[in-house]
Formats: C-alpha cells, sequence, structure tokens
C-alpha cells in the first residue's frame, strides 16, 4: 500500500491503524524501507507502536523524526509519550520546545497546554499547573485523555491542584 495523499485514504490507513494495527505496522514498515529518511512514515509509525504496548519504540521513532524533520507537532508527540511513560520532566522540556516553535498554535490547539499542565502538576508544582490550566480557552472540556483530568477548565484546575499536593506529599 502506497502512502496516502488524499484526506480519503489518510481516513481509510488511519481506519486501519484501529481495526488492525499489526497490518499498519507492516505498511509503514514498507514505507521506511522504501525510504529511510521519510519522517512521516516513522511519525506516522509512532501511533502504530503506542496502540500495541511499545512506548520505547514510539519514542525511538520521534527521536527519528526530530533527527530528520522537527517540527512543533513532533515535539509534542514525543511529549506525550514521555507523559506516557511517566518521565513528566523531558515530557516539560518537549511541550517547552513544541511551544517555542510556534505559540500561537500552542496556544489555539490548547491540547498541548492541558499535557503540559498535567505534568507539572504530576511533579507536585501546583502553580505552573494552575497557571497552565489558566490559559486554556474558558469554553475547553475534555473527557479525561490518557488519564489526565476530566471536565471543564474549573473542574481541571481543581483536580490539577489534587494531583499536584498528592505529588508533594508523596515526596515527603
Amino acid at each position: 500500500m502506497r502512502e496516502p495523499t488524499t484526506p480519503e485514504e489518510v481516513l481509510a490507513i488511519h481506519k486501519l491503524l484501529r481495526s488492525d494495527p499489526q497490518r499498519y505496522l507492516r505498511i509503514v514498515n514498507q514505507w521506511i524501507e522504501t525510504d529511510p529518511d521519510n519522517s512521516q512514515a516513522y511519525f506516522d509509525r509512532h501511533f502504530a507502536w503506542m496502540k500495541i504496548g511499545e512506548p520505547q519504540r514510539a519514542l525511538e521513532d520521534l527521536n527519528r523524526v526530530v533527527e530528520l524533520a522537527p517540527e512543533p507537532v513532533t515535539y509534542r508527540s514525543r511529549g506525550e509519550v514521555y507523559r506516557h511513560l511517566g518521565a513528566y520532566d523531558k515530557a516539560l522540556e518537549d511541550f517547552g520546545r513544541a511551544e517555542a516553535l510556534n505559540p500561537e498554535k500552542w496556544e489555539d490547539d490548547a491540547f498541548g497546554l492541558f499535557f503540559q499542565a498535567d505534568c507539572h502538576a504530576r511533579l507536585g508544582d501546583e502553580g505552573r499547573a494552575l497557571a497552565c490550566c489558566n490559559r486554556l480557552p474558558d469554553d475547553f472540556w475534555t473527557p479525561g485523555l490518557n488519564g489526565a483530568p476530566a471536565g471543564n477548565k474549573t473542574q481541571i484546575g481543581e483536580q490539577l491542584s489534587r494531583i499536584a499536593k498528592e505529588a508533594q506529599r508523596g515526596r515527603t
């Protein structure tokens, strides 16, 4: 299967990722075999590694993308993998890189900022967690993706405070 070039083809390959991640992985591996410097293929493959529970391999692919074509989405995605692994300091470094490369998009996207707030809270830094939370759009709402707080901006802030306080207690 060739790399997708139309919105319909992109949708089809992502449906395949959800339904048959092993087949998706075989396809993306072929793209990489054909062009070992294809940063998009490595980026796409990291989704499969995460889907099948191989976050270290996802991290390796994202590291390769950073070498080939660093973009804000790459740093944000790598930050999310670090967050998944509990490496909150490294996640924050990458979230900071993504934000520095395109501050306007960082604010507009909001989910990077949301995960950034969660990392600060898990490190026990309530002030920075709430500062990030305050930057979220007023109408922000989430079901609580990937173990992060759920709810609206106010509810998220309350949960971030609890998480930060628990993290602080865990250190003493």
